[in-house]
This record gives C-alpha cells, sequence and structure tokens, in this order.
C-alpha cells in the first residue's frame, strides 16, 4: 500500500541498444516508478509469492548481517558474492571490475563451482578417513549429493543468474560421468533455456557458455600434452594464466558487443585476483557459514575481506593504467549470431570440416569492421536530439 507514480518501462535509447523494456516484459514488470511514501504490505497475495518473499527476505537479511561484520567496499563485495545484492556497491567499484574483465567474479558461476568443488573434496576426504564407512558405502556419490544441496542453497541464496544455474548444472560427478565435458555444457544450455528462453540474447548466457566450452576444448586437449616434467608450480600458474587467456578470449566478442568496452589488460588482473578467490575467498567463505552457528563467522569473514580488498586494489589499480579500455561501437544484429553458429561449428566439427567455421568467423568480423556509429540520435518523443 503506497502512492506511487508510474510510468511503462522505456525503451532502447539506440536502435539495437539494451532493451529495458523487454527486459521488464520477461521479469513481469508492467511498469516502474517511485513513491515519496512508506511501502506497507497489507498482505502476501498468495503461495507463489509467499516462498519466494521468504527468500528474498533470508537473502537480505544475510546480506546486511555480512555487512554489519565488514564494513566498506568489500563488505559490500561479500554481500554480492554470497546473495547477489550489488545494491550497496558503489559504481565506481563495478566500473573498475568491468573495466578489468574481473565483473565475472560478481556472477557466482564461478563461485558456484568453488564452492561445491571444496564442499565435495572436504566430504570426501573426510569419509575416507573413516575406513568401516569408506569401504561399505559409495562416499563419492555421498559427497556429490551433499555438495549438489549446499549448491542448491547457494545457488537459492544467490538470486540463480544464469551463469550460477549454469555452473550447478555441470556439477555433474553424481552421474558418474567426467563433469567438464561438451556433454555436460550442452546438458545446462539445454536447461537453461527451457527455465529462460529468452536467456538467449543476454551478455550473461552467451559470455558464461562462451567461456566455459572454451575452456573445456582447451583443457581437454591439454591431456594429451605431458607436463610432468615441469615443477609443479609452474604447472599451477601456467594452467591459471591459460585459463585467464582462453576464457578472456571466448567471452571478448561477446563483452564488446553488449558493453561496448574491451579490457586491454584484463589477462593481467585475472592473473592477480582469480587464484585468490579460489585459494583464500571461498574456503573462507564456507568456514564463516560452518562457524556462524557458534558465533563466530567473523573469523572466516576477515580471512574473506582481506582477499576481496586484494582484488578491489587489483582492479582499481589496473583499471587506472591509461588506455587500458577500448571502447567500441555495437555491432549489426547479424554479427553474434553468424559469430556463435560459427564457433559451436568448429567446437563440434571434426576435419577439414573446420574451415566452414573459419570462414563463418571472418565473416562475423569482417561484418563488426564494417559497423558505423550512429551519428545522430533523436528521442522517441522528439523533446530531445
Amino acid at each position: 500500500m503506497t502512492t506511487g507514480h508510474l510510468s511503462p518501462p522505456s525503451g532502447p535509447a539506440e536502435l539495437g541498444g539494451f532493451d529495458f523494456q523487454r527486459h521488464a516484459w520477461f521479469l513481469q514488470i508492467g511498469a516502474v516508478g517511485y513513491t515519496r511514501n512508506p511501502v506497507v504490505r497489507i498482505a502476501v497475495a498468495d503461495n507463489y509469492y509467499g516462498w519466494r518473499l521468504w527468500i528474498f527476505q533470508q537473502r537480505r537479511t544475510l546480506a546486511k548481517a555480512v555487512r554489519d561484520q565488514i564494513a566498506g567496499e568489500s563488505g559490500a563485495f561479500v554481500a554480492a558474492i554470497m546473495t547477489g545484492d550489488r545494491s550497496v556497491m558503489t559504481q565506481a567499484s563495478i566500473a573498475d571490475l568491468r573495466a578489468t574483465n574481473l565483473a565475472h567474479l560478481l556472477a557466482s558461476g564461478l563461485h558456484m563451482g568453488l564452492l561445491t568443488g571444496l564442499v565435495f573434496a572436504v566430504v570426501r576426504m573426510g569419509l575416507a578417513l573413516i575406513p568401516a564407512f569408506a569401504l561399505r558405502f559409495a562416499t563419492k556419490k555421498i559427497a556429490a549429493v551433499v555438495a549438489l544441496v549446499i549448491g542448491a542453497g547457494y545457488l537459492a541464496l544467490s538470486g540463480g543468474n544464469v551463469a550460477t544455474e549454469r555452473a550447478y548444472i555441470m556439477v555433474a560427478v553424481l552421474l558418474d560421468r567426467r563433469a567438464l565435458t561438451l556433454r555436460a555444457v550442452a546438458m545446462a544450455a539445454t536447461l537453461v533455456l527451457i527455465l529462460q528462453p529468452e536467456a538467449l540474447v543476454g551478455p550473461g548466457f552467451q559470455m558464461s557458455f562462451a567461456a566455459t566450452t572454451a575452456l573445456v576444448l582447451v583443457f581437454g586437449g591439454m591431456r594429451y600434452v605431458d607436463m610432468s616434467r615441469l615443477p609443479k608450480w609452474v604447472r599451477i600458474v601456467f594452467s591459471v594464466v591459460l585459463s585467464s587467456v582462453v576464457a578472456g578470449f571466448a567471452t571478448a566478442p561477446f563483452a564488446a558487443a553488449h558493453f561496448n568496452q574491451i579490457a586491454h589488460f584484463g589477462l593481467l588482473a585475472n592473473v592477480l585476483s582469480v587464484p585468490l578467490m579460489g585459494i583464500v575467498v571461498m574456503p573462507a567463505a564456507v568456514l564463516a557459514v560452518c562457524l556462524a552457528p557458534l558465533w563466530l563467522w567473523g573469523v572466516g569473514l576477515w580471512f574473506v575481506d582481506q582477499g576481496l580488498q586484494w582484488i578491489l586494489f587489483v582492479a582499481r589499480k589496473v583499471a587506472s593504467i591509461e588506455g587500458g579500455v577500448g571502447h567500441v561501437v555495437s555491432p549489426s544484429s547479424l554479427v553474434l549470431p553468424i559469430l556463435g553458429i560459427s564457433l559451436i561449428w568448429i567446437a563440434l566439427w571434426r576435419g577439414r570440416g573446420l574451415l566452414v567455421g573459419g570462414v563463418g568467423v571472418f565473416f562475423a568480423f569482417f561484418l563488426r569492421a564494417q559497423t558505423i556509429r550512429t551519428i545522430v540520435l533523436v528521442a522517441d518523443s522528439g523533446a530531445s536530439i
């Protein structure tokens, strides 16, 4: 109950630009606006909204508890990672993360993989320490079930964006198959599109699956490369650098098309930040959750805070490098479909058929190079030019 000033969702500001009207339609939002009066809930409409409201309330409660424990921008960053609530993060920090290709750290897909992998490893190793249990039961499947349950809870609390859904579906250890395969990627894409067909044209779906597909292909091929003679630390560093390079190149065309910018030093920022997310931040976050019933979760959150302060520092410093971000115009509507189909062709085909995909990629970039920025924009109302 309130007095609201409403208007229909606005369309794109530029031909071919982001269409908030379309986005709002799929979110079932019929109007946007503001109110100067307090909003009072009279009643919950029905059970459909009831459980969704309950989950939303838990997310807000958790986000506030985290921000109360960790002050400043890193506290807002933790809340964004754990609950998907970015409302308190400053636009400067979000801009720095985008300018350094670190915005994927907010998307929760990486965190889902790290969280479920960590839980799976801890549970399986813990059960292996009990010989009487390990010799009688399938500890691998038990650990997978626990990881899936924990992952489902995180999926609900984090807001369930496309990247998180993709990562959750790909936790396929329970099926006795290798998780990192193109079949797993295809299954995840199919299920996401069944639930949200409109996600196909969004940047979250395109960038998440582009990066995942490229990583699966490259690291699948690396299985045939003998690196056993190299020191372990060299292999670890090489894997981190390679994954950052592959993911960066795979997502760059889609990031440029949707956000009109290219992060020139994204590789440097990812190499300095992503390992810390896996080694410090996510394990410490799991520790914090485990200690929460004992009112000791501040111990884990302190380590989370230190890790995220470093990541924000890296993003700020790398973003401040002159020429770190290149701005480009939006391509024509044919570029991304042609590029996407061509890259899928290259991923699936073998032999000389690869040339067809290569021609398609070349043609997509040729069309991209022909794009010319609109010189004059006129508002649909005619009130501004």
